[in-house]
């Protein structure tokens, strides 16, 4: 089984919200938290991408995105501000910081059946770090982080290092994310079955890809059992073209 982590196993959604709520109320209130909020995902997306490929250190993008964010709603903000704010969005962060509910419980029923695979596209400490707190940690075989090994989800690439470190193949392997971009169209190009968990229930995306889609993990006795037949289900051709 691969999983993506960030808005699949850990909610990466709720922290980044809480953590932004805290700096919105400190240091933003005179702009509307919509707007703050849109900026920041926006201006979030773009610093990634240049912390991924090495070109601009984690702390430093957190701070210039926080520019970015405050000069796109016309609010001041000088240095000394900026380190302020780039403080507490991490400390709320990490303090909000919470496995998908029902994730803990989804991986302790695979775990017997199942070797467990973690494909991210981030930073390998930061995301073990978010598995030991979580409590995800001891259920996990490989930790596969595209900062570490030079290429990133959708490319295919990504998805067969995975599996060759727990020893498995694309006919029997499953990969489920929340991206429908980085994880179903990664898996097809990759050959592996995919599920879409959808918790916010969106339509697909085109191309309409063959997969399964679960909304939670909760029951987890339910969704494992669901998982695990599609894992021993094996390749399906309908997976490996796109829908029209």
């Amino acid at each position: 089984m691969l999983f993506d982590l960030d808005d699949t196993l850990f909610d990466h959604h709720r922290s980044a919200r809480a953590a932004l709520a805290g700096v919105h109320a400190a240091f933003a209130s005179s702009a509307s938290f919509d707007e703050f909020e849109r900026h920041h995902i926006h201006f979030l997306e773009e610093m990634h991408i240049e912390v991924l490929a090495g070109r601009v250190a984690l702390d430093d993008a957190r701070r210039e995105r926080f520019r970015r964010v405050f000069a796109a709603l016309g609010l001041a903000i000088d240095e000394r501000t900026t380190d302020a704010v780039a403080c507490a969005y991490r400390d709320g962060y990490m303090t909000a910081r919470r496995a998908t509910e029902g994730a803990a419980a989804l991986l302790a029923e695979l775990r017997p059946h199942a070797r467990v695979a973690i494909v991210t596209n981030n930073l390998l400490d930061e995301q073990q770090d978010k598995l030991e707190y979580c409590g995800l940690a001891s259920f996990v075989d490989a930790l596969v982080a595209s900062e570490d090994v030079g290429v990133s989800k959708p490319d295919p690439a990504i998805f067969q290092i995975a599996l060759d470190r727990i020893g498995a193949s694309t006919e029997h392997a499953v990969m489920m994310g929340d991206s429908w971009q980085a994880d179903i169209a990664g898996a097809h190009a990759a050959g592996i079955r995919a599920v879409w968990f959808n918790p916010q229930r969106l339509p697909r995306p085109l191309p309409h890809y063959e997969a399964d889609e679960i909304h939670s993990l909760v029951p987890a006795a339910g969704v494992a059992a669901r998982l695990l037949r599609l894992l021993n289900a094996g390749p399906r051709a309908s997976n490996l073209e796109p829908r029209s």
